[in-house]
Formats: C-alpha cells, sequence, structure tokens
C-alpha cells in the first residue's frame, strides 16, 4: 500500500557524482602542473651589435632535453619599433642555446633593436639594445 523510496542510493549516487568531480578537477590540475614542469620560457637574452658589419649576434639561453620537441620557435626582431625579422624554427641549435646571427642594414647610433624569442611550449623573452 505505500510506496517505499530508498533515500539511501540517491545519496549514494549523488556523492558518486561528486567523487567524479572532484577527481576529473584533480587530474586534470595536476596534468597542467606536470605540463608546466617540462615548458618554460627563454631565460635572459644575451645580444651584442656591431656597427661595423650592421652584424647582431644573439645567444637565446634555453635549456632542453629534446631540442627538436622542446625549443625556441620563433624569433622577431625590431628596428626602432618596426618588425624587420621574422624568424621560425623547427628546432633549437642545441639543448642549452638558440644562436642567431642577423644583418641588420640601416641601423645607426641611437638606434632602438628589440628581440622577441617565443618556446613552443611556453612563454617567451624580451630584449631591447641601443646601437652605439
Amino acid at each position: 500500500m505505500f510506496n517505499y523510496i530508498n533515500t539511501t542510493n540517491i545519496s549514494n549516487q549523488k556523492g558518486v557524482i561528486i567523487m567524479k568531480k572532484v577527481l576529473l578537477l584533480t587530474v586534470v590540475l595536476m596534468l597542467s602542473l606536470s605540463l608546466s614542469v617540462y615548458a618554460h620560457p627563454p631565460g635572459e637574452i644575451e645580444m651584442s651589435f656591431n656597427s661595423e658589419n650592421n652584424m647582431l649576434e644573439v645567444t637565446i639561453p634555453h635549456n632542453s632535453d629534446d631540442s627538436s620537441a622542446h625549443f625556441v620557435n620563433d624569433v622577431t626582431v625590431s628596428l626602432n619599433g618596426e618588425q624587420h625579422i621574422d624568424q621560425v624554427f623547427i628546432m633549437q641549435t642545441d639543448e642549452e642555446n638558440q644562436y642567431l646571427h642577423y644583418m641588420i642594414p640601416g641601423a645607426k647610433s641611437g638606434d632602438t633593436i628589440s628581440l622577441t624569442a617565443e618556446c613552443n611550449r611556453f612563454g617567451s623573452s624580451e630584449r631591447e639594445i641601443t646601437v652605439e
């Protein structure tokens, strides 16, 4: 005559749903943290400009266990705020650095050369120098 509803089963289902959400959130958080350990921006960029031959020499520190999988993948060079070079890479020079040489014709004393280097996994670094 009376219908009996098993409320224990309903509350257990809600608990299972909550636990699944917590587990999913934990997995997503752990994956994002583990990726950030292996991905890092390039280090402090070293640049020098030789006014005699208009050559910009660049060293971009970026440690990687596999320079074909984790590397500096894009470098842009600007002269006085105007982009002159945008170079895309498919690997890094070696497992510690990306070495570059660029000719910047027309650069003169007082001009500003800026460079941005981007990691293919995470982050970027910038450096700016004034031509002497």
